[in-house]
C-alpha cells in the first residue's frame, strides 16, 4: 500500500527485551539506533514504563529496507536478529470507524438536565467530538493539550461524536434523559494522513507509540504537573471502544493490555474496553443457489456454525484481554423497527444472541472474555455475488437503520442535528460506560442509607465492575446456541464453550439500581491481603421456607488486581468466594464454574424449584477468600460483593422486606478469619 502511494518510510514500533537495569537498557537502545541508522533509518522516540516491563523504540524505516526484510523467508539482515529486538510492530493501527454516508436528522426535544452538574466521573479516550453538537454543547469536558482538534476537518470527528453521544444519550431512538454529570474527553485519535478518501479515517498518529500514549493520559487525569492541577481525579471509569486491528490476542498479553492492567490498579480507574469487531465477509458451508430457499431459522444456524467455527480468526482485539478492565461485546438488538438497507436481511431470528461481527474469547489463561454483553445494534447481511460454490455474505456497516442511532458531523457547514446509526462492540461500551456512570449516582445514594458506610472502604471502580456485572445473564441466547452448537464431542466442555461467545452474558443495570418485592440485592466489599478470607451471611427470609417455585441467588465478586510483569500468572492476587452451606438447595447454571477462577471477575448464578427446609435466622454463608498468584503479594486488596435472591411471583412471597430487616438488625456483616 505504501509503495502505491509513493510513502518512502514506514514507522514501525520495536519492541525491546526488558532489562531491569537502566545502563543495559541504554546499551541496547544504543544498538538498535546504530541498526536503524545504518539501514538509513531514523530514531524518533523511545519510551520505558518499568512497572510493566514496556521498553519501545518508534522508528522510521526506508522503504527499501522493509522490503528486503519482507522478500526473503529467512531474513538475513542485522536488524532483524539483533538478539535485543524482541517485536517489530506496525505503529498507528488503534483506530475507530464509523462509517461515512446518509445522515438522518435529530430534532427532536432533549430530554433530562439542561446543563449537568458536579465533576466528571467517566472519561472518553477516543476522537476529537463535534463539541457544539446540539446533543453535545456543555455536556463534554474536552481536554486536548496536544491540540489535535487542529487536525480535524469538522466532518471528520464521527467515532469521538458517536461515542459521546452514545455515552451521554444512550441511543438517540430510546429517547433517555441525558447524563446528570458531564463526560471527560481526551482526544487520542486523529485523521490518518495517509488515508486519501474523504473523510479520513481516525487512528492515532504513526508517529506515536501508542503504550506510552496512553500511559500520559491517564496519569494527566490524577497526577498534578508541570504547575497544573490534575485535569480530572473524580474520574473512575475509562471508555475505550477503539482497539489495535492487527493485534488479535493469542497467549501472550500486549503491551497496551499490560498498560491497561497497571493503569486500573495503580489508578483505582475501571477501563470498560470493547472486544472488537470483525466485519469481513462470511462464507458459508452450504451452497449458494440454495440459500435463498432456507428458512431462516435454518440460514440463521448456518450462520452461527460458521461464525463459532471461525474463532480463530474473530479473536479478541488489544487491549480487550486486559485482565483487570471489563471486556465488552455486543448483543445483536435495538430498538429499531425498520431496515433501510435494500435486499439485506436479519442473520438471526431468535433475540439475545452475541452480534455476528463480535470478536470471540477467551482471554488470558482461558479466563472469560468478553465479560458481559450489552445492546450493539443489529447487522443485516447481504448475500455477495460471486464465482464460489458457497454462499457468501457480507455484513451492511453503513449509516442507514437497523442499528442504534447517535450524533454526528453534518455535511454541510454548521449542521449541528446531524444522525447516523451505526452498531458493533464500540457501541456497546460506550453503552455500558453510560451504565457505570448512572450507577455512580446510586453509589452515591447508598452512603446516605444505613450500613452506607461500606460504600467509602472500597474504590468506586470496584464496585461498578461488580454492578455492572451484576445483573449479566446469558437469557434467551442460550437455547439456540445450544441447540445450533451442541454435539457429542463438546458437550462436557460446552459451557466453557459458550462463554466465549456470551461471556457471563446480556447486561441489564436497572435491574441492580433498585429492588422490589421479590428481589433483594445487598451488598459486601472490604480488604484482603494474601491467606485471608471474610465471611459475609446472607439472612434468608423465613417465610420463602418450605414453598415451592423457583429462586435465584446471583453472587458477583469483582476486584482489581496488581500485577507481576516478571511472572507468567501476571495477576499478583487471586480472589475467590465459596458458599459454605446450601440452605436454599440450589444448582449452578450458566458460566461454566472453573472459568469464572481466572480473571478479575467471578458471577454465579444459581436457582432451583425444590422446596427447601430451614428456620428463621438461617442465613447463605460466602467465604471471600485472597490468596498471593503472581509472587509476593504486599499490601490489600478491595473487592467488592453483589448478592441478589429473586423469587418468582407466583410463589407470593414479597421477600425485601424481611431480607432488609434482618440485615440491618445483624450490624456486624463481614466477619475477618485467619
Amino acid at each position: 500500500e505504501r509503495v502505491a502511494h509513493d510513502q518512502q518510510v514506514v514507522p514501525c514500533e520495536i519492541e525491546l527485551w526488558f532489562r531491569n537495569d537502566p545502563q543495559a537498557r541504554e546499551r541496547a537502545r544504543a544498538r538498535v539506533a546504530g541498526l536503524v541508522t545504518a539501514n538509513h533509518g531514523e530514531l524518533l522516540n523511545q519510551a520505558v514504563i518499568e512497572t510493566i516491563a514496556y521498553h519501545a523504540l518508534l522508528v522510521r524505516l526506508p522503504i527499501g529496507a522493509v522490503q528486503e526484510i519482507l522478500r526473503t523467508a529467512q531474513p538475513d539482515t542485522a536488524l532483524v536478529q539483533c538478539e535485543n529486538i524482541q517485536f517489530f510492530r506496525a505503529t498507528g493501527q488503534m483506530a475507530g470507524v464509523v462509517a461515512d454516508g446518509e445522515r438522518t436528522r435529530d430534532e427532536t426535544a432533549l430530554i433530562g438536565p439542561g446543563t449537568p452538574t458536579g465533576t466528571p466521573v467517566v472519561a472518553l479516550f477516543d476522537g476529537m467530538p463535534l463539541q457544539n453538537h446540539r446533543r453535545l454543547t456543555g455536556r463534554l469536558v474536552v481536554d486536548d493539550p496536544d491540540n489535535i482538534q487542529a487536525l480535524y476537518q469538522v466532518d471528520e470527528r464521527r467515532h469521538g461524536t458517536a461515542m459521546a453521544s452514545l455515552i451521554v444519550h444512550d441511543d438517540l431512538d430510546a429517547r433517555q434523559p441525558a447524563l446528570s454529570r458531564p463526560v471527560y474527553v481526551r482526544p487520542i485519535l486523529q485523521p490518518d494522513a495517509r488515508d486519501w478518501r474523504t473523510p479520513r479515517r481516525e487512528t492515532v498518529s504513526e508517529n506515536t507509540l501508542v503504550v506510552d500514549l496512553l500511559h500520559r493520559a491517564v496519569r494527566h487525569l490524577f497526577v498534578a504537573e508541570g504547575g497544573e492541577q490534575a485535569a480530572a481525579p473524580d474520574v473512575c471509569a475509562a471508555n475505550l471502544s477503539i482497539g489495535i486491528a492487527d493485534r488479535l490476542f493469542e497467549a501472550a498479553l500486549s503491551p497496551l493490555a499490560r498498560l491497561v492492567d497497571w493503569l486500573s490498579w495503580h489508578h483505582k480507574l475501571l477501563f470498560i474496553v470493547s472486544a472488537g469487531n470483525h466485519g469481513d465477509h462470511l462464507e458459508l458451508e452450504t451452497p449458494k443457489a440454495g440459500f435463498p430457499a432456507l428458512t431462516p431459522i435454518d440460514r440463521q444456524g448456518h450462520i452461527l456454525r460458521k461464525i463459532a467455527g471461525d474463532a480463530r480468526l474473530r479473536r479478541l482485539l488489544s487491549p480487550a484481554e486486559a485482565v483487570n478492565a471489563l471486556t465488552i461485546g455486543a448483543v445483536h438488538a435495538d430498538i429499531s423497527t425498520a431496515n433501510g438497507v435494500h435486499g439485506s436481511f436479519d442473520p438471526f431470528t431468535d433475540s439475545g444472541l452475541p452480534s455476528p461481527i463480535n470478536a470471540q474469547g477467551m482471554g488470558y489463561r482461558r479466563a472469560i472474555k468478553p465479560d458481559l454483553l450489552h445492546h450493539g445494534g443489529k447487522v443485516v447481511v447481504k448475500q455477495r455475488i460471486t464465482t464460489k460454490p458457497k454462499a457468501e455474505l457480507e455484513f451492511c456497516l453503513g449509516t442507514l437503520c437497523p442499528g442504534q442511532k447517535a450524533a454526528a458531523p453534518g455535511t454541510v457547514p454548521g449542521d449541528t442535528t446531524a444522525s447516523v446509526y451505526s452498531r458493533g462492540t464500540s457501541n456497546a461500551t460506550a453503552l455500558t460506560s453510560r451504565a457505570a456512570a448512572i450507577l455512580y449516582d446510586v453509589l452515591q445514594e447508598l452512603r446516605d442509607e444505613p450500613g452506607g458506610e461500606i460504600i467509602g472502604t472500597v474504590p468506586n471502580a470496584v464496585w461498578l465492575k461488580a454492578l455492572l456485572a451484576h445483573s449479566a445473564e446469558w437469557g434467551a441466547a442460550e437455547a439456540p446456541l445450544e441447540r445450533v452448537l451442541k454435539t457429542a464431542t463438546n458437550k462436557a466442555q460446552f459451557r466453557e464453550y459458550l462463554t466465549r461467545l456470551l461471556g457471563y452474558g446480556e447486561v441489564t443495570p436497572a435491574r441492580v439500581a433498585e429492588c422490589t418485592l421479590h428481589r433483594v440485592t445487598a451488598l459486601g466489599g472490604g480488604q484482603l491481603a494474601a491467606d485471608q478470607a471474610h465471611v459475609h451471611r446472607f439472612p434468608l427470609p423465613p417465610t420463602l421456607a418450605g414453598r415451592r417455585g423457583l429462586r435465584r441467588l446471583k453472587v458477583t465478586l469483582a476486584w482489581l488486581t496488581p500485577v507481576n510483569p516478571a511472572h507468567q500468572a501476571w495477576r499478583r492476587a487471586d480472589l475467590w468466594f465459596t458458599p459454605t452451606n446450601d440452605p436454599l438447595k440450589l444448582e449452578r447454571q450458566q458460566a461454566d464454574g472453573r472459568a469464572t477462577r481466572r480473571g478479575t471477575l467471578q458471577h454465579e448464578i444459581l436457582e432451583s424449584e425444590r422446596a427447601a427446609a430451614y428456620v428463621d435466622g438461617d442465613a447463605c454463608q460466602l467465604n471471600v477468600s485472597c490468596r498471593a498468584e503472581a509472587g509476593a503479594l504486599e499490601g490489600e486488596v478491595p473487592y467488592a460483593l453483589a448478592i441478589t435472591l429473586e423469587v418468582a411471583a407466583t410463589i407470593g412471597v414479597p421477600i425485601y422486606e424481611e431480607v432488609r430487616t434482618r440485615i440491618h438488625a445483624a450490624r456486624i456483616r463481614v466477619t475477618p478469619t485467619e
